[in-house]
């Protein structure tokens, strides 16, 4: 018997040391294995919900998570005609979370009467937080949008710093009892983890949203940049038609044309804005200088290839000067015959076609030179006036402004400053700019952009007082199996002392002298 009880009380002993250690090992060794199940089954998931680190504009303003939003939470068995009501009346959205318990609905607005009565007659939760994106979203191209289903980024500036956005982390949780139910008192509250982690952007907030602004007025498709001439830093740029980032599942059966960025991934004939880089090969090889005589009957005939002029009667006698401000086609293909199209392909490589137009991860498209078997016979005549299988992007026209407003520096364009984490701003580094052309070369072209707004084809543009450099440009081309002539204009001013690179697209819109300028001149006097 004394045996029994001796081998008995062993037996316990070593249980209560297994349990023993069993128990040290969930409270010490595996506790954070065990409070981290445990958060998880009291998390509440709140879709739309800034949860990401924050993407700035140049000034510190908010690009995402600017919107102030409240959180109503309820039990799912409470909710009744009148809670569905008062949702009603404050315009809140239900927001689906992963709680079988409970409802989640978000308001841009706080109601003390509504709070009030959720309170008292449903113990709702209420907690103030931010939404990602805003309703009508600045720079949505740029800054893109994430995945609902694992909140990792899909496309823009979400997309490509993915890395740093992601790094904070905010999860809210609520404190339960048994039941799987929020305790009354003790609430809701919330971790972030990593809070102030970010990017910077070049971009302006007030310049972007004037730029979206005058483009969503005029009703077309197209693009608008606006980049600061001193170092080609991009300040705005809008793109139509655009989306709403939080109803990215609304666009699935659509074109997908909202998601294209037409500033940096369509691709366009450039039409006579080329005649920019025609005018510097030109220049560069002294086959022309600005007194150099044309003759235009109205078009040229190449190869039994006939390429119209502008003026269908023909500038008749007219000086290379004219024949830019005038934009000439005739003098223009005349000239690029003089030239050459390999000297014209060689400018248009160190204007930067045919490669990215931005230093840094951006998504864009390198555009498209034609090859030298397309520039032989007529191809010189399509070449010299910006036709044939020649594509830029907007941004690539924008780079090529930007060189001449520099005086024939290239800086290219970026759009992102840095990065921020723990209180600290790491600066992306920018490549020095190079020299594309001499700067008398640059000068002159200025000169020749500025008689195209005195006198030429953008003489419809007149800005109280400020001298404006630009070029009109309209391009034909093929779009959705049907001939369409695209609007351009870029330019740049005050036209001594450059400040601002503005390059205005509009898909279908016609000439770029009725289409295009018009914007231009909005984004002007706004800037001015």
């Amino acid at each position: 018997m004394k045996k029994r009880l001796i081998v008995l009380m062993i037996g316990f002993a070593i249980l209560l040391l297994v349990l023993t250690a069993r128990l040290t090992q969930i409270q010490i060794l595996e506790s954070e294995k065990y409070a981290s199940v445990s958060a998880k089954q009291q998390r509440i998931t709140l879709n739309g919900e800034d949860t990401r680190g924050t993407i700035f504009d140049r000034n510190g303003n908010r690009l995402t998570g600017a919107d102030e939003s409240y959180i109503y939470i309820l039990k799912k068995d409470a909710m009744d005609a009148t809670a569905a009501r008062i949702f009603q009346v404050i315009g809140a959205e239900k927001v689906e979370n992963e709680n079988k318990r409970y409802l989640v609905y978000r308001s841009g607005i706080f109601s003390e009467e509504a709070a009030y009565m959720l309170k008292r007659d449903y113990n709702a939760f209420i907690i103030k937080g931010a939404t990602r994106y805003e309703e009508d979203q600045p720079a949505v191209h740029f800054v893109g949008y994430i995945n609902e289903t694992d909140g990792t980024g899909a496309s823009g500036i979400e997309k490509e710093f993915n890395n740093i956005l992601s790094r904070k982390q905010k999860v809210v949780y609520a404190s339960v009892d048994g039941k799987r139910m929020i305790i009354p008192g003790l609430g809701i509250s919330s971790k972030v983890e990593n809070p102030d982690c970010g990017v910077i952007t070049t971009l302006d907030l007030k310049i972007q949203k004037k730029a979206e602004q005058v483009l969503k007025d005029s009703g077309y498709s197209g693009s608008i940049l606006v980049v600061d001439a001193k170092n080609g830093e991009v300040l705005a740029g809008a793109s139509a038609p655009s989306y709403q980032p939080t109803r990215v599942a609304e666009y699935l059966d659509s074109s997908n044309e909202e998601f294209i960025n037409k500033a940096t991934q369509s691709l366009y004939p450039p039409g006579s804005i080329f005649k920019i880089i025609v005018a510097a090969a030109a220049l560069e090889k002294d086959a022309v200088n600005k007194d150099t005589i044309f003759h235009c009957k109205g078009f040229e005939e190449i190869n039994g290839i006939r390429i119209n002029c502008s003026k269908e009667e023909g500038h008749g006698e007219v000086n290379f000067r004219d024949a830019f401000a005038k934009s000439c086609n005739s003098a223009f293909i005349q000239l690029g015959a003089l030239t050459g199209g390999e000297e014209i392909l060689k400018m248009a490589k160190a204007f930067g076609v045919g490669e990215r137009a931005f230093q840094g991860r951006i998504e864009e498209k390198t555009g498209l030179l034609p090859g030298t078997q397309d520039i032989q016979g007529a191809g010189i005549g399509n070449l010299s006036i910006g036709q044939g299988k020649l594509l830029i992007t907007p941004a690539q026209a924008s780079r090529i402004t930007a060189i001449i407003a520099s005086g024939g520096v290239d800086h290219g364009l970026s759009l992102i400053k840095g990065t921020t984490e723990g209180g600290e701003t790491e600066y992306l580094e920018k490549k020095p700019g190079q020299r594309v052309l001499k700067k008398e070369t640059a000068e002159l072209i200025r000169d020749l952009m500025v008689d195209t707004v005195n006198y030429g084809t953008a003489n419809n543009l007149s800005c109280g007082g400020v001298t404006i450099a630009g070029k009109t440009g309209s391009a034909e081309a093929s779009y959705h199996g049907e001939l369409v002539v695209h609007g351009w204009f870029t330019g740049f001013f005050p036209a001594e002392e450059p400040e601002y690179v503005i390059t205005v697209f509009v898909e279908s819109g016609g000439s770029g002298r009725g289409s295009a300028v018009p914007l231009f001149r909005q984004m002007v006097e706004y800037l001015n």
